[in-house]
């Protein structure tokens, strides 16, 4: 089933589908762990991300629900993250690798991602303590699904309209501010607001791809480029924290500066591209846009 509401049933059913769909595959995961515990982790918050997506869609008209049911997700997700923090920085490293540096830099970023790979082996839970903290999930996630079965929203397509017109001009004029404020400074902060404005930008235009495929799947491929973009941006910002720091002496200083050098170009190039292309993503009036989708979900 794709990530999408569907726009012709009725939206309590539509959304239980969507919602009850991604906690039953995160339920999967945890318990099967087809690839391994660790994979099943990463798997199941690819997940949770979603849902978290889902809920703002709809909360116009359901604020209490969504802001527990969100808060509910985001501090199961966060429970689950120590390792996968640790994991995202040896994947930074592999990637400026992979762009292929020169052969100081390449040496450099090997042996950081030697080091960091000690690190997370230091820091990492036993398999016995995750398995724990994956059991709690399970249960956070059945009780989840019990809440959004019981939860009604108000009726009607003109109610459903109006609840996702509201949310789309809410996600869009966010976006629009995240964009000026990473335009008009460099802060980390910036650009990883930026980011989780078109991580909801794109979860909506999947959502509501129904009513517009064409269109809506054009934003919701920019989108996704867009967030990945600022995925790789934000995680050299965590790089670079973390080689600039006092406390973490992972390897030599010359070679934590070489890192240093080639992360900061990186993330120099990212943020470009990232902001040339939420110009063209978030063009559009929020009222304008806001009405179109209004009028293409009433039908």
């Amino acid at each position: 089933m794709a990530f999408e509401i569907d726009p012709d049933k009725p939206f309590n059913e539509a959304f239980r589908a969507v919602a009850i769909e991604e906690l039953s595959k995160a339920i999967a995961l945890l318990s099967e762990q087809p690839d391994g515990l660790h994979e099943a982790v990463h798997a199941a918050r690819k997940r949770f991300k979603r849902l978290r997506g889902l809920y703002r869609f709809a909360r116009a008209d359901a604020k209490g629900f969504a802001r527990r049911e969100n808060a509910r997700i985001r501090d199961m997700s966060a429970s689950l993250s120590a390792e996968r923090d640790a994991t995202a920085l040896i994947e930074t490293v592999n990637y400026l690798r992979s762009i292929g540096p020169d052969g100081k830099t390449d040496m450099a970023l090997y042996a950081l991602e030697r080091a960091l790979t000690a690190r997370r082996d230091d820091i990492a839970m036993s398999d016995g303590a995750l398995e724990r903290k994956v059991t709690v999930a399970i249960g956070t996630c059945r009780a989840a699904m019990e809440a959004v079965k019981a939860h009604e929203f108000a009726p009607g397509r003109k109610k459903a309209a109006a609840r996702i017109a509201a949310g789309w001009h809410r996600t869009l004029s966010a976006a629009q501010v995240a964009l000026m404020s990473a335009r008009a400074g460099s802060a980390d902060e910036d650009f990883h607001e930026l980011r989780k404005r078109s991580q909801d930008y794109w979860m909506f235009a999947s959502l509501a791809a129904g009513i517009w495929p064409s269109g809506l799947s054009a934003r919701r491929e920019r989108a996704k480029l867009l967030a990945d973009l600022l995925g790789h941006e934000h995680d050299l910002s965590v790089l670079l924290v973390l080689v600039g720091s006092k406390e973490e002496r992972l390897v030599h200083q010359d070679a934590l500066e070489t890192v240093a050098s080639a992360a900061a170009e990186e993330r120099l190039r990212l943020r470009k591209a990232a902001i040339r292309l939420a110009r063209q993503l978030y063009s559009d009036d929020p009222d304008r846009e806001a009405q179109v989708i209004e009028r293409l979900w009433r039908g």
